[in-house]
């Protein structure tokens, strides 16, 4: 059949009041409605109402569209929600008819909160055009959205609302306060608006544990200075396109001198805590200790220095101006359609990675992939909530404890490396049966990542695909 209807958006519900006070005959349902699958043509969606389980298949755009339902069962739909690609949609449904129009109210729950529209089903589109809402529905109606794509049930399932207000520089401000706010970024905003916001929230936390640094020495703050460092410049460098590319390339390029200030500091840290738990090495390890002491006091100096201020200043300067100077091509795009393009071209650049992964190949390519799982891993840390289907939150998590055996596999390359020019009054022997442990370590971990290539490789084919239908 062909499915023929206008939608307005209403202003409240209060027209329910109004349609019983007119002894319109209204049936109320409850409604629950996911979808296995969305295309710019085609969608399929499963729906339960009070009872009953539906399957309805609908192609097209527009005023009028072709629709195919039919009944299925309770198992049938339960199934389907494990293979949801959207989040599901809650609604009270008020069905009633208007003229011999059948028409419907629906009163959105959850994220969609507020969202009440009005919706009139017809025979043939020239009743469809020629349809003047009555007086009393027409003075609760915002307005007509029959042509809006963002107000289809599956979009609504896969955006959210549209109306979403967001002041970036009143976010700005509040998160200069309260950097550990959660960030919760409506779809349809500018992602230099929404990239600027997300940024001055890694700057607050940067700057606080760079104050915390500059007057303890605290190795968990360097610790979090260069976890803040990585993450500016890992988004940055996927999301040059937001912004001005000169721009773009000037903080890209400084950030990453600041972040190799304390790569040495880092290494020898790893070193000096590996040693402190092997028999034999307690003298090395208190020779570490004073070295790293030293270099404290050498990596402090650089991030206080005029030079480090000044990179910090002009990049709050840019976050808290926003200045459609430094916008780049893709500064108006959708956040969420750009994060979902985004997501989905780390992940195919980290499945090339992986799939060249073998037991012949050197662990600096394995170092390589670690990055890219990195990266991943601080979109899905960003924007993954927004992503609310199961492959998504699967693959999140398998990919989360995959990078933490990367970290492993580094951080044993590591004290190969560093116990290779090693200089001491231990004995040879000792050296030897430490490295030949560290070796073995490296195997375990090595092969611990190529058994659960197959896995992750397959959970993260089940992302992309459904974080294509986020941006085609």
């Amino acid at each position: 059949m062909i499915e023929i209807e206008r939608k307005f958006i209403l202003r409240d519900a209060a027209v329910i009041n109004e349609l019983k006070a007119r002894d319109i005959d209204v049936q109320q349902k409850d409604v629950t409605q996911i979808y296995v699958k969305i295309t710019p043509l085609e969608e399929i969606r499963f729906r339960e109402a009070s009872g009953v389980f539906t399957i309805t298949q609908k192609s097209g755009v527009g005023l009028a569209r072709e629709e195919n339902e039919s009944e299925t069962d309770a198992k049938s739909f339960k199934k389907a929600l494990k293979n949801a690609v959207a989040a599901p949609i809650k609604k009270t449904r008020f069905l009633f008819k208007l003229d011999g129009a059948a028409c419907n109210v629906d009163i959105f729950h959850g994220a969609l909160e507020g969202l009440v529209t009005f919706e009139a089903e017809f025979s043939g589109e020239r009743e469809a055009t020629e349809f003047s809402l009555p007086e009393f529905i027409a003075a609760h109606v915002i307005s007509e959205v029959t042509e809006d794509e963002r107000y289809k049930n599956k979009n609504l399932a896969l955006f959210g609302l549209p109306q979403g207000e967001f002041d970036a520089q009143k976010s700005i401000e509040i998160l200069q306060n309260s950097p550990e706010l959660e960030l919760n970024l409506p779809s349809y905003i500018g992602a230099m608006d929404a990239m600027r916001t997300v940024f001055f929230q890694i700057f607050t936390a940067l700057n606080k544990h760079l104050s915390e640094y500059a007057s303890s020495s605290d190795a968990e703050a360097l610790h979090q200075i260069r976890i803040n460092l990585r993450k500016t410049r890992s988004l940055l460098k996927i999301f040059t396109p937001v912004f001005d590319q000169k721009t773009a390339c000037y903080f890209l390029l400084n950030f990453k001198k600041l972040a190799e200030l304390t790569n040495q500091k880092r290494d020898i840290d790893v070193f000096c805590e590996f040693l402190q738990k092997q028999k034999g090495f307690e003298g090395l390890a208190s020779e570490l200790e004073i070295l790293s002491k030293t270099l404290a006091k050498s990596v402090q100096a650089e991030l206080q220095s005029d030079e480090a201020n000044e990179i910090l200043r002009d990049w709050e300067v840019i976050l808290r101006e926003g200045s459609d100077f430094f916008k780049g091509e893709l500064g108006d795009a959708p956040i969420k359609k750009l994060a979902a393009k985004s997501m989905r071209a780390q992940i195919l650049r980290l499945k090339k990675s992986l799939s060249n992964l073998s037991e012949t190949t050197e662990n600096a390519q394995f170092h390589k992939c670690r990055i890219e799982i990195k990266r991943l891993r601080y979109l899905s840390e960003i924007f993954g909530g927004g992503f609310s289907f199961a492959a998504a939150k699967k693959c999140f998590k398998k990919s989360k404890i995959l990078q933490e055996t990367f970290g492993s596999l580094q951080d044993a390359d590591i004290w190969l490396g560093l116990l290779a020019h090693v200089k001491s009054g231990a004995e040879q022997k000792r050296i030897d049966k430490l490295q030949a442990k560290i070796y073995k370590k490296i195997y375990e971990l090595r092969s611990e990542i190529l058994d659960s290539k197959p896995k992750i490789l397959k959970s993260l084919t089940k992302l992309s695909h459904g974080l294509k239908i986020y941006y085609i």
